[in-house]
């Protein structure tokens, strides 16, 4: 299932709903550019979403996804889109979702403090990440926020480890326990 803040309607793949209903309304889409794409509106659909049900109207057309959530439903559920994790929150339920481009899928890892450290007053440490690369892939770490005296670098990096410098700026000993999220690589 793909999200697309960019369609304004729920599209579904044409070969997933087989008949077209008496009612039926055929509809001419917009895609890049501009090419033109003919849908035929299917009302009272039923949809699962991690096993969040809903039923809705939805455009059954002719895509290479199966399919792709429009503004529509997403804005009526209160969607929650967070691209810092990646996950997608529908009524209080959290769905894990993943970037996409054309090339396939763009790896997002979390890293995490795998011990407790504690980071001395006005002073920085220096620790080594673990990454799911190989010795040849280049990274990105964006850090996340932690509290407002630590700041965590920005790293770019290649292979399977590299160091990370801590900061800590205040004038109190900061203990990060294990398993805090100190940021996210690509």
């Amino acid at each position: 299932m793909i999200m697309d803040t960019a369609a304004m309607i729920t599209l579904v793949n044409e070969k997933l709903i087989p008949a077209d209903n008496e009612d039926s309304e055929t509809v001419t889409l917009r895609g890049l550019g501009e090419q033109l794409v003919t849908g035929k509106i299917i009302k009272n659909t039923s949809l699962d979403i991690d096993r969040v049900h809903i039923q809705w109207d939805v455009c059954k057309a002719p895509l290479t996804d199966d399919v792709i959530l429009g503004l529509d439903i997403l804005d009526t559920l209160g969607a929650v889109i967070n691209l810092s994790t990646p996950t997608l929150t529908i009524n209080n339920k959290v769905i894990n979702a993943a970037f996409v481009n054309s090339g396939g899928e763009i790896s997002i890892q979390q890293v995490c403090i795998k011990r407790t450290i504690t980071v001395p007053p006005n002073s920085e440490m220096t620790v080594t990440i673990k990454t799911n690369k190989s010795a040849d892939q280049e990274f990105i770490l964006e850090p996340c926020p932690l509290t407002s005296c630590v700041l965590v670098s920005h790293v770019v990096g290649k292979g399977d480890s590299c160091p990370l410098t801590i900061l800590n700026d205040g004038n109190r000993h900061i203990r990060l326990k294990k398993g805090t999220s100190i940021g996210y690589i690509e």
